[in-house]
Order: C-alpha cells, then structure tokens, then sequence
C-alpha cells in the first residue's frame, strides 16, 4: 500500500510543506505543538484541502489542485482516528461501529456479522448496548477502532492515540494497539508527542518543524543519529551544546566550555553546529585522584571530561537527575546526568568530582 504526499497550505505562523512517500508500515510523525503534523494528518484524510500539491493513495489520485480532483473523506477509504475518538455521544458502542459500514453498501445481514466480529475481536462485546460516556477511555479507543474498521479502510491516520490515556492505561493499550495494526497490515501514520509511542511503534520515523519534514528514516537509526538540534530534542536529547569545530578531530562546545576529542574513524562535518549527549551516556570519574590528579603531564587523560559541581539533584520513581555545574566558573550550560537509584547506590550516593564525555556517545548536530 503505497502513500504519495507532495502538498503545501498556508498556515497563521508558517506554510505547510510536506514531501514523503511510504509503503506500508507503521510511521511516526514527531514534531513539537503546532509544528503542522495534525495538518498534515487532515490533508491526507480530506478533511483539510491543501493549496497546491498531490496526494496518491495505491495508484489513486485523492487529489490534485491542477487536475481539480478532490474527493471527499468517504470516498478517500483512509481511516481517521482522532485524539478524543470522536465517538456519537447519542449512539451505543454497537450503533457506532454500524455507523461506519453506513456507506458500505454491504447488505443488512453481512453488516450484521461484521459488527459481530468486530465486537469480538476489540473486546467490547459486553458493552454494546453502552454509550461512550458510559466507559472508560480504553473502551472508547477501542470502540473507535472498530467503526473505523468497519468501514474497511485502506490506510490509518491515528493522531495521538494515547493522549487521553493515564499511564498505566497507555502501556497496556499501546501493546494491543501494535496487534491490531500488525493485523491491518497495510500503510498507518501515526502522530504523536512521545518519543517513547514512536520508538516502540513505528518502523520509520518523520522528524517535522515549522510546516516542514527536517528528517526521515528508520526509527532507531534516528535516535541513534538525529542529525539535527530538533530532532535530537524530540528524541530526548537533553544535552545540546552551540560547538565549534577546532581541528581535524576536535570540538569546543562551548555552552559547557569542554573540548572534545574524537577518534581518527570519526569524521566531524563541516556544518556542524551543535553536539549532545544522552543523560545516561555521561559517565562519573569517581576517583578523580586517581585518574586525574596525579596525572596532569598526560593532557590526553583529561579530554572529553569536566570537573563539577552539583547544582541540584531530582528524583524520580526509579532514578536519579544530577544536574551538574562546570567547576571552570564560566557561565556555562548545566550537564543533565541520569543514573539508575543501583547505580547511584553503587557510586555511594556521591556526586562525582569529575565526569566523562564519552566520544562514542557524543551526537554531531546540525
């Protein structure tokens, strides 16, 4: 199931423009609020018309501004699951689910078993006779689901799945979800604020900004990799440093006043702008005695680490946030570092005097 999406629309703060071809697969749209994603979403479904462009769904012409085609979001067979479900308040579970075989034109009794399977195959056989302020928000994701499959569609737009789910809720759904969809089989974007939804869901990922796509790719391959400041925000990157490059294989970041070395393999890019670091790929000198101070001839010791000093510590349910200071008393960036509560156990809950840079798991960024 082929996608073809070249459009472009003029938004308040910027202009939409969106250039990508998929097959099928699960893709993930990641973007900041705002960014043109859910636009992005609407234009495909008809729900939105673009102001120039094309949009080709397998081999048929959704639509095309100079040929004049625009077909209308029944005729488009692409299932739109928005974030609130969207569900008829007025109708049960079971009288919105044959809402979307309304336009079928399948007879009486084959819808009859349609909406039998699709029932049980979304688990909400017992609340058929239910309105949707009656259940839960799992139950109306589930019950949206299945009127959109009703209607048998060729491809899925979901936007945001999960957002309206707490997060127990969101995990258990999010494994269900992935079922039903390796069943469909066929092409689904999905959009969404979370980088975890994306890293576990989707094979190929859509970095966007501003109305734009800045990067596409395999999903983890983009994380590995991101290329680019926004997308290694989006990725939870949050260590980014303004750097500059000094030599062959050298960087000054200076937002944390460190210079970094890397190996000879490494080949640092021209238009680099930026470098970053997971949290958790910092790693602590712990004794800097040891490694460090009795060692000052050997200046080669001393690349791609920092000496610090502790600005504040936050504590989540199973780890722990230093957010770390440069000693060297310029206004500098603080360094965020994530240790596990047995890795912080095993340090001896100290906060190291020096920490370490490692050039494997510095980000070049453009």
């Amino acid at each position: 199931m082929a996608l073809s999406v070249h459009i472009k629309k003029k938004l308040k703060d910027f202009e939409l423009a969106v250039d990508f071809d998929m097959d099928e697969g699960i893709v993930g749209f990641l973007g900041s609020s705002g960014c043109g994603k859910s636009m992005t979403l609407k234009c495909i479904a008809g729900i939105e018309t673009p102001d120039e462009g094309r949009i080709v769904l397998d081999d048929e012409v959704l639509f095309d501004k100079k040929s004049g085609i625009n077909l209308s979001p029944q005729k488009r067979k692409v299932g739109y699951l928005f974030q609130n479900y969207a569900l008829f308040p007025h109708m049960t579970v079971k009288q919105n689910i044959e809402a979307g075989l309304a336009a079928s034109g399948k007879s009486k009794q084959e819808k009859k078993e349609i909406v039998e399977r699709l029932l049980e195959q979304f688990h909400i056989k017992e609340l058929e006779n239910s309105y949707p302020v009656h259940i839960s928000g799992g139950q109306q994701q589930r019950a949206a689901l299945a009127r959109m499959m009703a209607a048998e569609p060729k491809f899925l737009l979901l936007d945001e799945p999960f957002s309206a789910l707490d997060a127990y809720l969101k995990e258990k759904l999010m494994q269900e979800m992935m079922t039903y969809l390796n069943q469909f089989k066929k092409g689904v974007i999905m959009v969404s604020h979370s980088r975890d939804e994306v890293y576990q869901m989707c094979s190929d990922t859509v970095i966007m900004h501003q109305g734009m796509i800045e990067t596409l790719g395999k999903t983890k391959e983009i994380f590995d990799n991101p290329g680019t400041v926004n997308a290694a925000r989006l990725t939870g990157c949050k260590n980014i440093s303004r750097a500059t490059k000094t030599g062959t294989h050298e960087v000054y970041a200076s937002d944390w006043d460190i210079k970094l070395t890397f190996p000879e393999q490494t080949e640092i890019p021209s238009n680099l702008t930026h470098v970053g670091i997971r949290a958790h790929e910092i790693h602590p000198i712990v004794s800097k005695d040891t490694n460090l101070k009795d060692m000052d001839s050997n200046e080669s010791i001393k690349l791609n680490t920092m000496d610090c000093q502790l600005e504040r510590i936050s504590e989540a349910p199973f780890e722990i946030y230093l957010i770390l200071q440069n000693k060297s008393g310029k206004n500098t960036s603080p360094l965020w570092w994530k240790v596990t509560k047995k890795e912080w156990q095993e340090i001896g809950e100290k906060v190291p005097e020096t920490v370490e840079l490692p050039a494997e798991h510095i980000i070049l960024l453009k």
